[in-house]
């Protein structure tokens, strides 16, 4: 039978170590080994046939990997070649199917032929491993870091060990060029980070939306949107966590302004709790988000975004770009009242202006 492996789950991180081992493997098996790279979006079956079944010239082995296999539909004849492939024998290649949906389910055939030694399930850490796989990897970069700063990574990114990897990176590489003194990582390096580099996110998105601009908040999503798709993935998280903080953080201001800033509280994406609005830059987007909603609007819109977040995960292509649109102006103009399925026509015009009221 054909070495074949079906790598599942939205551990990222851990995925990616798994193949860097059985890379390893057999490169010392076949030290000229090929490794052909293949995506599930694009890749049709005489494609992926011959990448399984054609000797190389320069090769004794391929490694074939075929990325993204959520996105194939289950009656692709690319399950047609693979199952075909999990019955031949083949010692030629080795194929790695990767798929980052958590919940999906391989197709009956498939999964009878495979058997239970050919899946693997790469699942997400425990709230707890993640701040402390954070904490190690700055302790090994001779930084320390507190616990809201660790919080406010987790609810940058997605919940892998990949993503948390590059972000550190990129945070511990910032804070080593600008010869940042203290060697203890806060919540405001955090935010001057984000400031320095003006990377859209789903927290200057909030920026925006707090302002009640629809123009902007619809330019930042499409900023985001082209310089890295998969960050619509975290967004409606990360929105929650805002609304929640503001929530709160209205809800105390009748004990005054320092009382509410220093008390909001809100459970994070990452399951933490999440207190306080501590950099200059929060304060502020906060003291204007509240003259712009109040008590009840927040109520509404978290409500609302509590349930967009299955419609978002699974929208792909421009269907993505017009449910996040919707939620935009879902939330800045309707305060999380759902509006007519008309408004789609607007937002297809890609017109700010018509669809600001």
């Amino acid at each position: 039978m054909a070495r074949i492996k079906f790598l599942m789950g939205t551990e990222e991180g851990e995925k990616q170590d798994f193949l860097e081992k059985e890379k390893a493997m057999l490169r010392k098996e076949h030290p000229d080994l090929d490794v052909v790279q293949l995506f599930a979006f694009e890749v049709d079956a005489p494609t992926l046939d011959e990448a399984l079944y054609a000797p190389s010239l320069f090769a004794s082995h391929t490694m074939v990997i075929l990325r993204h296999y959520e996105e194939l539909r289950k009656d692709s004849p690319v399950n047609k070649t693979i199952l075909g492939y999990i019955k031949a024998d083949v010692d030629t290649s080795s194929l790695y199917v990767l798929s980052s949906g958590s919940g999906y389910s391989l197709p009956a055939a498939i999964s009878k032929a495979l058997g239970k030694d050919g899946v693997i399930n790469f699942w997400e850490m425990f709230e707890n491993r993640k701040q402390d796989w954070v904490r190690g990897f700055f302790r090994k970069e001779g930084w320390s870091i507190d616990g809201e700063a660790i919080r406010y990574i987790l609810d940058m990114i997605e919940n892998n060990t990949l993503e948390m990897k590059n972000t550190c990176g990129q945070l511990a590489a910032f804070f080593t060029l600008e010869k940042k003194a203290e060697r203890t990582i806060t919540v405001d390096d955090i935010s001057a980070y984000l400031s320095h580099t003006k990377n859209e996110d789903g927290f200057s998105l909030f920026v925006q939306i707090a302002k009640a601009d629809l123009a902007k908040a619809l330019s930042s999503l499409r900023k985001m949107l082209t310089s890295d798709s998969r960050s619509a993935m975290g967004l409606v998280p990360i929105l929650l966590r805002q609304f929640r903080l503001l929530e709160s953080y209205i809800s105390l201001l009748g004990s005054g302004e320092a009382y509410a800033l220093e008390n909001a509280t809100a459970f994070s994406s990452s399951g933490g709790l999440v207190k306080g609005i501590k950099g200059p830059r929060d304060k502020q987007t906060f003291a204007i988000a509240r003259t712009k909603y109040t008590l009840e609007d927040c109520a509404r819109i978290i409500a609302y975004l509590d349930g967009m977040d299955t419609a978002v995960k699974q929208a792909s292509g421009d269907e993505l770009e017009l449910t996040l649109c919707l939620m935009l102006h879902t939330i800045i103009v309707h305060k999380g009242q759902v509006p007519s399925l008309s408004l789609f026509n607007d937002l297809l015009d890609n017109d700010p202006a018509k669809i600001q009221g």
